[in-house]
């Protein structure tokens, strides 16, 4: 018992001393590497004794010390720059300590982390370390009910990620009732930090009684309050509050000169001068700053100042090329963003470099040098996309492209101006589906999870959740299933953003174009069965102006231009999402768009670029918007189908064509799944069973994957454990296809599914899945429609809780949320579904030809050319055609 007794004061020793270093801004890293191997070997030894309680220090005291030693070694100074993979490796290492301590020293470790992620400028990493320590509540008190940690209230800190989440609206909801608590316990505001104030604050408490923790708790609050009213006054002003947010910074510059930041007080008035194009003013403001940004660099690299000079040095010379560029002094603006670049080299920040590379881009503009334009709008783009690549969940997804969306346009309009196909196709890319190809690259780099239990454990919980729907749905109880499928889709956005794994892809560049057109150029070589000829791929992108088209050719080259459609063709569009959108069984004859209403490829993109298309054996084609929803298989050019000489593959966006290329490895294998009847007995398409057996009989057994699932078998649990067959098998190329009913779902994304015999299956289900099969057949109607809005405003795990009267939400981004989308991230490069309703005789006869020329060594765009050609031989009125016409192969082979 000694020499446990001495190995636990070591650790204290050890502990003191790193606090002092620490606190003195000497380095710390040796001390910290004595601390944490002692504490791993005096673990090891109390373990190893059965962990006595007669030790003064037990096992939760040591690991509490080591974990307050991770959360302060980050905050210390240190010579070499702490990369984010580097940061990643020493939490992790953190992490091993975290289930030896109790509740309040953990949620304690994880504030602290989530203080310096926000310090860090990774706020989507904070909120889910505050989510991690304290689920989203509603309280109404300061600090009665909410935890409070040595970083404040816990919703201060979550207010704040939210706000730098571009999420302002829910931030300034989350402060209110702690602003309420705190003005009832401070009624004359913060206590200044300056030492007399506080010293009288401190006085008049113990006059009236008060005693020692009271006074402690005062300034904690205090603390707080500070916090709470600069995160407040940043959220009045990104809400369209400039007025109100410009008065709350006045009333803050003596909270921030007491306590030693009056800069920060003034930056953030110089900021609001500038939206109000108040040049003078904000000069006036950024001169009485200018001697800590503009003086030689601090000795004392752990003081507050030198602090404030690192983390917002390239902001305030941001501000001055903005003064400098709105009086015409372009050439100063210029240097000072070069002398802001010097600041984000010492601290990297891609938001503010995105700032300094928009005013360097406008400047160069201004004095005429388009190249320096382009090369800075391009860094601003690329900065832009680094801000925000992991998929936060619908909300934050689509606030932060509103946010971002008008410096997205400019850039957009230079590029057209300019004639720089490049970087307008960079800029659409973004604009379409940037987190979905994200998200693909995760899934296709096979990195493992390094979180392996939690990932478990997760998905363990989303199948608990979904067996409590089914049995809330058996149970008629519509209203608990309702509840119980919000509470799973907050999982599944807290599961997708705070995977792991996402730091792997962190550095991975937005689209390039010579990658894709070296991918058209190997195009014909890349497998066999692939439509002969030569490949392009063609992205469109509606603005209020005309339709953006851009075309890419394995000559590597690119080239953009702006078609504007006629006003009939307008009208055209409109009446078509009227008759899809109006929730009643449309006309078959009104879903071919193109024979109905006479529309061609040439009335959409350039007649040039329509020759081209024809011209070539495929064309990998990336919509936007209602685009989307277009029958694309049956569209015209110049009065003939273009399906009868090109293969058509449909992709969110350019970036991801390399993703999903597709090269079969060897003879098919197929898993057939027929929905013939419901749980309640009802018929749902009897033609389906006979259509399976004619089709596995056809295939022959050495081409099956088991035997056929249909009638009863085909339930909800049998699908979804298809879903977790993966991974592939080398030398066989494993086909799904499911013949049921497709549900709609167009205010809640991740309900969107299919019927099973026992139940739905939805988009949420399917995200989860990683199954070996690599083309998927969806002979149903409407699985590749896509939500625009999300009724539940978006709210998720990360969000926090959904008001009681959410508005809804409509996305922004192109997202990419349709059941064809999940069952890509689920592991499939080629999927064959409809934007919208089918009719089963004509469905079912596609996809029998689809799977006769796949199995006979077509690719899959071919083998789906090839069965529409079928079709179209038989009858190509637009009221046939209008059966099918929305069966659309979406994949790049």
């Amino acid at each position: 018992m000694v020499e446990l007794q001495s190995l636990a004061a070591r650790c204290g020793e050890l502990s003191i001393a790193f606090w002092r270093a620490a606190d003195a801004g000497l380095p710390t890293r040796q001390l910290f590497e004595q601390l944490t191997a002692q504490g791993r070997h005096t673990l090891a030894a109390l373990r190893q004794h059965g962990n006595p309680s007669s030790v003064t220090v037990g096992e939760s005291g040591i690991a509490g010390m080591l974990l307050d030693a991770y959360g302060r070694e980050p905050t210390t100074c240190q010579e070499g720059s702490r990369t984010h993979r580097r940061m990643r490796e020493h939490w992790s290492a953190a992490e091993e300590f975290t289930p030896l301590v109790g509740p309040d020293k953990l949620r304690h470790y994880l504030a602290g982390r989530a203080q310096y992620e926000l310090g860090e400028g990774r706020a989507s990493e904070a909120l889910a370390l505050v989510d991690r320590a304290d689920p989203p509540r509603h309280d109404d008190a300061f600090p009665a009910t909410a935890p409070a940690t040595p970083h404040g209230d816990l919703r201060a800190l979550r207010a704040e990620a939210l706000h730098q989440l571009y999420d302002s609206r829910t931030a300034l909801e989350v402060l209110a009732p702690l602003e309420a608590g705190l003005r009832a316990l401070l009624p004359d505001g913060p206590i200044p930090d300056s030492a007399s104030e506080a010293q009288r604050r401190i006085e008049a408490e113990f006059a009236r009684g008060g005693d020692p923790a009271d006074v402690a708790r005062l300034l904690e609050a205090s603390t707080v309050y500070h916090r709470v009213l600069d995160t407040k006054a940043g959220a009045l002003r990104d809400t369209g509050r400039p007025e109100e947010a410009e008065r709350a910074y006045v009333m803050l510059l003596p909270q921030y000169t007491a306590s030693g930041l009056e800069a920060v007080g003034h930056l953030q008035l110089a900021r609001c001068a500038l939206d109000r194009a108040a040049v003078e003013e904000a000069s006036r403001r950024l001169d009485r700053v200018a001697p800590l940004f503009e003086s030689a660099y601090e000795r004392d690299m752990a003081s507050v100042r030198a602090h404030l000079r690192r983390v917002r040095g390239a902001t305030y010379c941001a501000m001055r090329a903005e003064t400098a560029r709105m009086s015409r002094r372009h050439q100063e603006a210029l240097d000072w963003c070069d002398r802001g670049t010097e600041f984000l080299t010492a601290r990297p920040d891609s938001s503010a470099a995105a700032t300094l590379h928009t005013e360097q881009a406008r400047s160069h503009q201004a004095l005429g040098d388009q190249a320096g334009a382009a090369r800075y709008y391009r860094l601003t783009v690329t900065d832009l996309d680094r801000v925000l690549r992991v998929s936060l969940g619908h909300r934050f997804d689509t606030l932060h492209l509103r946010f971002r969306r008008p410096l997205f346009e400019e850039v957009l309009g230079f590029a057209e101006q300019s004639g720089d196909a490049g970087l307008a196709a960079v800029v659409t890319d973004l604009l379409k589906a940037r987190a979905f190809s994200a998200r693909l690259s995760l899934n296709r780099s096979g990195a493992p999870n390094g979180q392996e239990a939690r990932a478990v454990q997760d998905r363990t919980a989303f199948a608990d959740l979904t067996g409590d729907i089914a049995q809330a749905e058996r149970q008629g109880r519509s209203e608990d299933a309702g509840h119980l499928r919000g509470k799973r889709a907050e999982l599944l956005i807290r599961i997708r953003a705070v995977d792991p794994r996402w730091h792997l892809i962190r550095d991975d560049p937005p689209f390039d174009p010579d990658r894709l057109t070296h991918f058209l150029a190997q195009y014909p070589t890349g497998a066999p069965g692939s439509r002969p000829g030569r490949c392009v791929a063609l992205s469109l992108y509606e603005r209020p102006e005309g339709l953006l088209t851009l075309l890419a050719t394995p000559d590597g080259r690119l080239r953009s231009e702006t078609c504007r459609p006629t006003e009939a063709t307008r009208r055209a569009l409109d009446a078509y999402h009227r008759e899809i959108d109006s929730g009643h069984p449309p006309d078959p004859a009104r879903l071919d768009f193109w024979g109905r209403h006479g529309v061609g490829l040439a009335d959409l993109v350039p007649a040039a670029v329509a020759d081209e298309i024809a011209d070539s054996g495929t064309c990998l084609l990336s919509p936007h918007g209602r685009l989307h929803a277009l029958p694309w298989t049956v569209v015209r050019h110049r009065g003939r189908h273009l399906v009868r000489d090109t293969a058509l593959g449909v992709v969110p966006n350019l970036s991801c064509v390399p993703l999903l290329d597709h090269r079969p490895d060897g003879p098919i294998e197929a898993t057939l799944v027929g929905v013939t009847e419901l749980a309640d007995g009802s018929a749902l398409f009897p033609q389906v069973g006979r259509a399976v057996r004619i089709l596995s009989k056809a295939l022959g057994p050495d081409s099956l994957l088991g035997e056929p699932v249909t009638g009863p078998a085909a339930t909800v649990a049998a699908l979804r454990g298809l879903l977790e067959s993966g991974p592939p098998r080398p030398g066989r190329t494993a086909v799904l296809q499911v013949a049921t009913h497709g549900v709609r779902s167009p205010g809640t994304p991740f309900e969107t599914g299919v019927q099973l015999a026992d139940g739905d299956l939805e988009t949420g289900e399917v995200l989860m899945g990683r199954m070996r099969h690599e083309e998927v057949v969806l002979t149903a109607c409407s699985t590749s429609f896509r939500a625009r809005a999300d009724h539940s405003g978006g709210h998720g795990a990360l969000a926090g809780p959904a008001p009681r009267e959410p508005e809804p939400l409509e996305l922004a981004g192109d997202v990419a949320n349709s059941l064809v989308h999940a069952f890509h991230e689920a592991g499939a490069a080629f999927v064959l579904a409809s934007p919208v309703p089918v009719w089963p005789r004509l469905a079912i006869h596609h996809s029998f030809q689809w799977f006769v020329h796949r199995a006979a060594g077509c690719a899959p765009l071919e083998a789906a050319r090839r069965a529409a050609v079928a079709l179209l031989d038989n009858d190509d009125s637009p009221r046939q055609t209008g059966n099918w016409a929305g069966i659309t192969a979406y994949g790049a082979r």
